[in-house]
């Protein structure tokens, strides 16, 4: 299935009525908080508009924010730095005038939503700006907490990122109600996509080829678990490594382009992923169509011969991922940055497309396209302010043509941070083997630290944005990055950036979600049953313990267990932002 978006034309239309809506909003009028009110009359004062590069508020604008973070390791920040006072958070008070503060920072999501939460039950008031999944956004609507961002948009929003939104408009689905935008989306870089992962050196010692259909890989399975492909001359090796314990799509030890060799749906883990439209345009669960049963049927036919890893069905990505990282197996599918976790041990494995099934078929699973939304309490005032500051971190992003380019971020976030600059030479890696003394290292003593940085609101990344930047650095490893998303991409050892072209010459054979919307009122209720009704019985054929037509007894129960009801609230919700 090629990637579509879906309702388009409606969803443009829409949009091109909210970005047109006249008058201005929130405008500063240089007195910190005191600001214009939401509706109030225009005000062309704010500096966000009169200097849009450069602009800085005078005096300071304070900003309350809440966040979900945990350290990562012991070189999170530099010393005398954290998560509330850092280079960045100073980068915004000195140049911007933007005072950030933290009402509270938890270390994971539960901790986060609970927070909020309880914020919402007492009362109390929440953070001026601040992120939120699709379920907590639709109930701050409901509450009347957040406030809609229509007039925002239209008056300080970069042209670049509004043509993001058009170019992908039901990213806005979900926080659009009564016609009003009540949040930004945090995209995905939408750079994982799955790949078949080889071990290139059995193949050449075998004399074969890799795998370009399911039967050609059926063999080459087969030759990789019988003909000892190590040439240890002990039988201690598998065809391939995969975790099936929670459904056939995973981060990474995943089946997804297995599946997709059969047909255009996806079984997942969560009960809202992953709907498509039938021949009538009615949205069907993907996890009881036909095409899957095929996919179970060559998975089973592959674990009766011990193809595959027998645990499979116990194990999750990361332990499944162990067997291939240990030399065990020689094939596994997931993302291009498997080449550095978990197989940068392993010098054989080498990346090839996905094989096509029967009939030609041949695809991958998109991940969603939204992390979160960035949400703002309906009494905050200097959302200006926070839509400067968010094109200049996307601007970074889309490069110095972007009339909101600051040109202190061409060469990334921060010198003597992320990079230095050494004899007129810009290095972001390996300082000492390029000559740069040691004061001048992020970490003086340790040429391999450098400091990231976690994004207090939206992260500035454009999905496939970086996909052009991979052939350029397999040319060419010593090329200028012209944006941030190319600094990213220049880090990439060859084998990942080999490993990115693949995916990327697969990336019109995705199989796309069409329900991004709040979880129904079933899905909350049964939609934990279902999913475990899915993986059991996905295992019971796998393992041989059920016959095939199982799956036809798994699709009843699925329905008459609230799936029927799940279906019909789904494709309620598809028509409300469709028609």
């Amino acid at each position: 299935m090629k990637r579509t978006v879906k309702g388009t034309k409606t969803v443009v239309a829409a949009l091109a009525v909210a970005l047109a809506v006249t008058g201005c909003a929130g405008g500063t009028n240089n007195a910190g908080n005191e600001s214009a009110s939401n509706q109030g009359d225009a005000t062309t004062e704010s500096p966000v508009l009169t200097n849009p590069k450069d602009f800085k508020f005078d005096p300071p604008v304070n900003v309350s924010t809440g966040i979900r973070w945990s350290a990562q390791g012991e070189n999170e920040f530099k010393e005398g730095e954290t998560i509330e006072d850092n280079f960045h958070t100073r980068w915004m008070r000195d140049s911007m005038g933007i005072n950030l503060s933290f009402d509270f920072v938890v270390p994971n999501l539960e901790d986060y939503e609970t927070k909020l939460r309880l914020m919402m039950a007492g009362n109390q008031k929440l953070p001026d700006v601040f992120t939120s999944k699709v379920e907590m956004v639709s109930d701050m609507i409901s509450a009347d907490k957040i406030q809609p961002l229509d007039e925002y948009i239209d008056q300080y929003l970069s042209d670049n990122l509004k043509a993001i939104y058009e170019k992908y408009p039901d990213v806005l689905y979900p926080v659009t109600r009564d016609g009003k935008i009540y949040g930004l989306p945090n995209l995905y870089a939408m750079d994982e996509g799955t790949v078949m992962w080889v071990r290139e050196d059995w193949l050449q010692n075998l004399n074969l080829e890799a795998p370009t259909t399911i039967d050609e890989l059926t063999e080459v399975l087969r030759a990789f678990t019988e003909d000892d492909p190590d040439g240890n001359n002990q039988d201690d090796t598998l065809g391939m490594a995969v975790s099936l314990k929670e459904g056939p799509y995973n981060w990474m030890s995943t089946a997804d382009g297995l599946v997709g060799a059969f047909g255009n749906h996806m079984p997942s883990k969560y009960i809202w992923e992953y709907w498509n439209p039938d021949e009538n345009g009615e949205l069907v669960y993907n996890a009881i169509q036909p095409s899957v049963k095929q996919f179970l049927a060559q998975m089973r036919d592959w674990m009766s011969k011990g193809y595959i890893d027998p645990e499979a069905g116990i194990k999750d990505a990361g332990k499944a991922s162990e067997i291939a990282a240990s030399g065990q197996a020689g094939i596994i599918f997931g993302p291009p940055w498997m080449d550095g976790y978990p197989l940068g041990g392993v010098e054989g494995f080498k990346a090839y497309p996905l094989p096509s099934g029967p009939d030609g078929q041949q695809a991958r699973a998109e991940k969603t396209m939204v992390r979160d939304y960035l949400i703002f309490n309906k009494d905050f005032k200097n959302v200006d302010a926070i839509f400067g500051y968010i094109n200049k971190i996307y601007a970074a992003y889309f490069g110095e043509e972007d009339p909101h380019f600051d040109e202190s971020l061409r060469h990334g976030w921060m010198e003597g941070y992320d990079y230095v600059t050494h004899e007129g030479k810009v290095y972001r890696s390996n300082f000492a083997e390029h000559g740069v003394p040691s004061e001048k290292w992020p970490k003086p003593g340790d040429d391999t630290v450098t400091y990231g940085l976690t994004l207090p609101f939206l992260n500035g990344i454009v999905p496939f944005q970086s996909d052009a930047a991979f052939q350029k650095f397999l040319d060419n490893p010593d090329a200028e990055p012209a944006n941030m998303a190319e600094i990213s991409v220049s880090k990439a050892k060859p084998r990942m950036l080999e490993a990115g072209l693949v995916r990327i010459s697969q990336n019109e054979n995705t199989i796309v979600n069409y329900f991004n919307g709040p979880p129904t009122k079933t899905m909350v209720s049964k939609g934990e049953l279902l999913i475990k009704l899915m993986t059991e019985s996905y295992l019971k054929i796998i393992y041989g313990n059920e016959p095939i037509d199982y799956f036809d007894t798994f699709v009843q129960e699925w329905k008459k267990n609230g799936g029927d009801e799940i279906t019909k609230e789904v494709n309620e919700w598809y028509k409300s932002v469709t028609q």
